[in-house]
This record gives structure tokens, sequence and C-alpha cells, in this order.
């Protein structure tokens, strides 16, 4: 059942490198690579923005005033939920290893 479509998509791999293209597809094909879309493709690499001074201002204040701001910048912290379920991984581990 499936050798018919695979046979026809095999003699179309084939027999396609020696068809000419029409002068709208390589058009087309052209500007699929042309470099002023380069900026809206995925996956670009691109520096964070700046921030002006005043915008540093703002956030230095926010953090005086939230500590929990402070602690979310400066990485990761467990919940007290989070906690529970560590140790009770770390207990059932315990278990399992000495058993």
């Amino acid at each position: 059942m499936l050798l018919i479509p695979l046979t026809c998509n095999l003699l179309l791999t084939l027999a396609a490198p020696g068809a000419e293209l029409s002068p709208a597809a390589v058009v087309a094909l052209h500007a699929s690579f042309d470099p002023s879309l380069g900026a809206l493709r995925a996956g670009r690499v691109e520096g964070p923005a700046a921030l002006a001074a005043h915008e540093r201002s703002e956030l230095a204040a926010a953090q005086d005033r939230s500590r929990s701001l402070a602690a979310l910048r400066a990485g990761f912290e467990p919940t007290n939920d989070e906690w529970k379920w560590l140790a009770i991984g770390g207990g059932i581990i315990l278990l399992i290893v000495l058993l």
C-alpha cells in the first residue's frame, strides 16, 4: 500500500533537480533569504535593551521598598511548600538507600 506513494516521492525527488524553476519561483526563493528579514526571524540573537539612568534608579527604589523583589533578582529561593517536597523526596531516597 505504501509502496506506490513512496515510489512516487522517490521519482519526484530524482526528477526535481533537473526541472527548471520559473522566474517567479526563483524570486520567491531569493525573497526568503533577504537579509533585511533577519530581524524578523525566530532565534535571532539580540542583546538586552539598555536601561536609562532614571529606569535604573526606579528599579533600585523598588528593590529597596520590597525585599521580595531583591530575593527574586538574586536568584531562586524555594518556597515553604517546595522545601516540604524536597524533604519528602530526600526522605524517600534515604529510605531506598538504607533498604
